[in-house]
């Protein structure tokens, strides 16, 4: 169970790309837009992984693999609707785009909707399976079955998958998505849309806007992905920097300083013990409460607090947990916090998304001195290697320039976000010229969180412009103080 483990680690190495926050309730599909549309929905129920049910409209779109082919094979898109509460609602919808590559946008949003209550009220909210997610052709590789497997065998097996999957990957990336999302946009009755995008969706997001700007209203992007972003290239050195601001925020924090106050040297003595002899374990998995045997290595470990930077929430505890595994030799928070970031992916679509638009850009040099100076592994290794056996698309020239455009655009980012902070936004926002760029102090990824950004979105959608948006609020937003123990925080 140990090798499951570190198996299931790499996969979350290369395989995880990102948390996302996610929707509430509903009405019966306006008059006006069902007049116009030529995609049959019927009543539906989605579910949240809360388990909250939600009432909703769903159909299904079949579209052609190959555009360039259109009597060709065919492939079903699923599409949900959860109608706006007001009977006669806003025209533009607001589009929801799932991260990723390779979440499911049905399965991701649904437990978000109550954040938006006031944009539910006046607009639809549309999400669309992107192609190899969801129910829209999914392409998976790795089961259940394969969590015995070490992890070179993970790796083969994901060398092999291509020759498993129905489907012709050269038509899965985010151009041909995109494509898909329009003709959805079409067959739904909708002219002009609201579009929000995070992490990967983000990079959607923008491709939309490049290739259908004439039906856009408004973007809202979070936790960008900008035209140059290269899965992995940067994660170490970026992890690394937020790890950096996690032991500031501590040392600078009278609370955690006074509790915690040798953090750092802990924790790289943490690391070194566990490169010398790596410790053995037993503990229920915090998610399916199954009982596990797991091998604790350094690459565990700084696997964990990677997952963990991502969630603000999480983060408040780290520096307990980062305490308690090397003064107690207990693993169990830090592992349990670590193994609840991680998000329903399907595998075959990661893979045959990035491993077109991102592999053939990896540079094994540049990779290995970005991750040098950092306690995080070279996550390009292995992510190359499966690439190596896997069919390529083409995208455009264009997919890699920068976006231009003076469509309103509110971009949304954390500061500590371990894997897209800021500097990534900025590059987006250089080209753009009616944009406005929020940064959350010491936040994560996913930033759609918080009373402040919720009330900003919101009028932001409603307004469509970025002046005269209230956003004095934005420097009050602060991550939930450090635990001193498991009581909670200092009074």
């Amino acid at each position: 169970m140990g090798k499951q483990f570190e198996t299931n680690m790499k996969k979350l190495s290369y395989l995880s790309f990102l948390l996302l926050i996610c929707i509430t309730a509903c009405a019966p599909q306006t008059q006006a837009n069902v007049d116009e549309t030529t995609l049959a929905l019927e009543e539906c129920i989605l579910t949240s992984p809360g388990g909250r049910q939600i009432d909703a409209e769903c159909g299904v779109l079949i579209v052609p693999e190959d555009r360039a082919n259109p009597e060709g094979r065919q492939i079903e898109l699923h599409v949900a609707v959860i109608p706006a509460i007001k009977r006669n609602p806003q025209p533009d919808p607001l589009f929801m785009l799932a991260g990723g590559p390779g979440q499911s946008a049905i399965e991701a949003f649904p437990v978000m909707i109550s954040l938006l209550r006031q944009i539910h009220e006046d607009r639809d909210i549309v999400l669309v399976d992107q192609r190899g997610t969801g129910k829209s052709n999914p392409l998976r590789c790795l089961g259940e079955e394969d969590e015995e497997l070490e992890s070179e065998e993970v790796v083969d097996k994901l060398k092999d998958c291509p020759d498993t999957l129905d489907a012709d990957l050269h038509f899965y990336n985010t151009e041909i998505a995109m494509t898909d999302l329009d003709e959805a946009r079409a067959a739904l009755g909708y002219d002009k849309i609201n579009i929000y995008g995070a992490s990967y969706g983000s990079r959607a997001a923008i491709t939309y806007l490049r290739m259908f700007p004439e039906h856009v209203r408004t973007v809202t992007l979070d936790s960008v992905v900008d035209p140059s972003f290269v899965i992995f290239m940067t994660s170490a050195q970026d992890g690394q920097a937020a790890l950096e601001s996690l032991f500031a925020r501590c040392e600078n924090d009278e609370a955690c300083r006074t509790t915690f106050p040798k953090l750092r040297s802990e924790f790289t003595s943490l690391l070194s013990r566990l490169e010398e002899s790596p410790a053995e374990i037993s503990m229920p998995h915090p998610v399916t409460n199954q009982p596990i045997d797991l091998t604790i290595t350094p690459e565990i470990i700084t696997g964990m607090v990677f997952n963990t930077m991502y969630v603000p929430d999480f983060v408040a505890t780290l520096p307990l947990s980062i305490h308690l595994a090397y003064a107690d030799e207990n693993y169990v928070p830090l592992i349990a916090q670590g193994l609840q970031v991680n998000g329903n992916l399907y595998d075959g679509m990661f893979y045959a998304v990035a491993c077109t638009e991102d592999a053939p850009l990896i540079s094994a040099d540049e990779a290995a001195e970005n991750s040098e100076q950092t306690v995080f592994e070279d996550r390009t290794v292995n992510f190359s290697a499966v690439c190596s056996e896997w069919q390529k698309g083409e995208v455009s020239d264009a997919f890699r320039a920068p976006i231009t455009s003076d469509i309103p655009v509110l971009i949304l980012s954390g500061e500590a976000d371990p894997i897209t902070p800021p500097y990534h936004a900025d590059k987006v926002a250089e080209s753009l010229t009616n944009e406005l760029h929020l940064i959350f102090d010491d936040m994560g990824h996913g930033n759609l969180n918080s009373i402040c950004s919720v009330n900003i979105f919101n009028d932001f959608i409603e307004t469509a412009s970025i002046d005269g948006l209230d956003v004095s609020c934005v420097d009050a937003v602060q991550p939930p103080p450090f635990f001193v123990d498991f009581s909670g925080p200092r009074p």
